[in-house]
């Protein structure tokens, strides 16, 4: 039995912002009984299996929504006028995470069953697609009842539009690539760039624009959400084999599905010769199973990928943050957003 590491504690600004957020979120779903939106609450943590309200904590802090809100408030925006962004990237967050339970065969996440292991993966989808265009609802002013000015709602729809179309080029890409052994570092990233960066990306630049930022800076949010989700990425894919995922997946699920994470991409590019064959006769197997994740793991260890992978997070982070200069009104809600950034990509506990 792998043993995990320690839980890092979560960021003070994702606990304090978490009741507003909640309580925009449940206000948005308080009048759709439709069944469908079971399984859209179960995924929310709301619900158990047969339908039953929780009032467990959370076992997910809402990260997208939270740093739109603190994007706004840097930009001296109101955080509750960027409720409606808020709820949106966080929707479109769980679409992603719906089709991709489905697409990994992954049973549970956070410790509870996933809605396609409990209601199928046709429902799974059903509810993937209720999540994406629940988003784009919330965009449209639905969130708050107000009437939405419409070319601010169209912007703001065309940035999370254009965010969600990245997010699924960056799964293809990286479904693209469990069958093969030729993947260098330069085209992982650029894959990591649209699956994780381009939805951090667009929490940050949809609660800029909220706040009335202009377009250069707003496009900073944007960029330094997009760098991040590259170091997110990469330091996943070393807590899953090393550590523990903040996305709730279980250990080696990644390699069970002959997906090539930073530190094997890393091993095939700089293994000899007979630990390339090694490594490729194993990713070459119909199905891999838990004794040839403990391979791979082993084969990694010698080349000492997990150390080269986190010092590769630590460069990829520090890019990033260099460049991140944005005009902010509130320096403190900027403060809290690096905050998140290093808990997420270096798994700080500040």
């Amino acid at each position: 039995m792998e043993q995990q590491s320690p839980v890092i504690p979560v960021p003070s600004a994702l606990l304090r912002l978490a009741p507003l957020i909640e309580e925009a979120l449940r206000g948005f779903f308080a009048k759709r009984s439709f069944p469908l939106y079971r399984m859209v609450e179960y995924q929310l943590g709301w619900r158990d299996e047969r339908g039953a309200p929780l009032e467990l904590p959370l076992t997910e802090p809402r990260v997208y929504a939270s740093l739109c809100l603190l994007a706004c408030q840097a930009c001296g925006g109101d955080p509750r006028r960027a409720l409606p962004s808020a709820i949106a990237v966080e929707l479109a967050h769980q679409f992603s995470q719906a089709h991709a339970d489905v697409q990994e065969g992954s049973q549970q996440r956070h410790g509870r069953p996933t809605i396609w292991w409990v209601w199928g993966p046709a429902q799974a989808i059903n509810a993937g697609d209720a999540l994406h265009a629940l988003a784009r609802l919330s965009l449209l002013g639905e969130a708050t009842g107000d009437d939405a000015n419409p070319d601010t709602s169209l912007r703001l729809l065309q940035t999370l539009d254009n965010a969600c179309l990245r997010l699924c080029e960056g799964m293809y890409q990286e479904m693209a690539f469990q069958e093969r052994v030729d993947v260098l570092p330069a085209a992982y990233q650029r894959m990591a760039k649209e699956k994780a960066g381009a939805l951090l990306g667009c929490a940050l630049e949809l609660g800029a624009r909220t706040a009335g930022a202009g377009e250069s800076d707003a496009v900073l949010w944007r960029d330094f959400g997009e760098e991040l989700g590259v170091a997110y990425q990469t330091q996943e894919d070393v807590q899953m084999l090393w550590g523990r995922p903040l996305s709730g997946k279980d250990f080696g699920l990644d390699v069970l599905n002959k997906k090539k994470g930073y530190p094997i991409i890393l091993a095939l590019e700089q293994a000899s010769l007979a630990q390339k064959r090694e490594l490729g006769t194993l990713f070459f197997k119909r199905v891999l199973g838990p004794p040839d994740v403990l391979q791979v793991k082993s084969i990694l260890e010698a080349l000492d990928a997990r150390a080269k992978a986190t010092a590769a997070v630590q460069a990829l982070y520090q890019k990033a943050e260099a460049a991140f200069s944005p005009a902010v009104s509130d320096p403190t809600a900027k403060e809290d957003v690096a905050r998140i950034a290093r808990w997420l990509a270096l798994r700080d506990s500040l």
